[in-house]
């Protein structure tokens, strides 16, 4: 009877040696869209209290936190912005935020003059923080990036402007080549949402992707870039290349812009845990608020 207790021990001993730990944890979201209207107000509460009992080390947010900078004016603007603020301040984990196309304020109103102290990207900054940085958590390097140009006409087009381009390289050159990267930004460098709705041959435009992703990747080339995080297109894919790197288009925080599915996909967000041995596991998280 002992020696089958002792066995039965061992086996158990070894079989849950084979189970790797969780070495950390965090969620990954985009596209809120965040006002007072329609439901958002009563799921955001929900998401939030499902944000709060994963316990997750940190949340990154990819871009579009408010409803639409880009066209409102500077009242509605900053109100989107203060009720957002509102809401994230009971979120128990630090946030580490991305600019996205709405959060660019008074590119399509031209009331708002260029000089405006808060017009385009001056919004963001001066309530979110930089548009791009780096930064480690327990042996992973955590790159951010703006990956939004603004033209003349007052449009924006995806595209990592030579500035940005000359700070990544230095960034990455400063950790090992083991390292694993992770890269978030909010216009896809990689997706399949054209070709998913449109053929294989429909080509992604630069609205839609950045233009010059061969150029960020290239600079990658000979680091351990583990994780692509990106939202902008409300689609939820994610993506194995070459068995090295993950690229994960988030499923949009606010569905529809708080009306329901978008791209076949309810509200959601992405839990991302990193075990003992760097192995990425990825799971969605459809927070289901009582009104649906």
């Amino acid at each position: 009877m002992v020696t089958k207790l002792l066995s039965s021990f061992i086996f158990t001993f070894a079989i849950l040696s084979l189970v790797a730990q969780e070495k950390f944890s965090f969620v990954f979201m985009a596209d809120v869209h965040y006002h007072d209207k329609n439901v958002a107000p009563q799921a955001m509460d929900a998401a939030i209290d499902t944000i709060n009992k994963l316990n997750p080390d940190f949340v990154m947010l990819g871009g579009d936190i408010i409803y639409d900078g880009l066209r409102r004016s500077e009242s509605e603007t900053m109100e989107q912005v203060r009720l957002f603020q509102d809401k994230a301040a009971s979120i128990e984990a630090p946030i580490y935020y991305a600019i996205g196309n709405h959060d660019h304020f008074g590119l399509y109103n031209k009331e708002i003059e260029a000089n405006h102290p808060l017009y385009g990207k001056r919004l963001y900054e001066k309530y979110f923080g930089s548009r791009y940085y780096s930064f480690d958590h327990e042996g992973w390097h955590f790159v951010v990036l703006d990956d939004m140009v603004v033209t003349d006409e007052r449009k924006y087009i995806g595209r990592v402007d030579s500035l940005q381009l000359g700070w990544l390289k230095h960034d990455i050159e400063q950790i090992s080549d083991t390292t694993p990267v992770v890269i978030m930004a909010h216009v896809p460098l990689i997706t399949t949402l054209s070709q998913w709705y449109g053929g294989g041959t429909n080509r992604n435009h630069n609205r839609l992707a950045i233009e010059n992703g061969d150029e960020v990747l290239k600079l990658f080339k000979n680091k351990n870039l583990r994780l692509i995080l990106q939202g902008h297109i409300h689609y939820y894919e994610v993506l194995q290349i070459l068995n090295q790197t993950t690229v994960i288009s988030a499923p949009s925080f606010s569905g529809k812009w708080w009306m329901g599915k978008m791209n076949e996909m309810e509200e959601g967000f992405v839990r991302i845990t990193v075990d003992e041995d760097n192995d990425i596991h990825t799971q969605y998280i459809d927070y289901e608020w009582d009104g649906e």
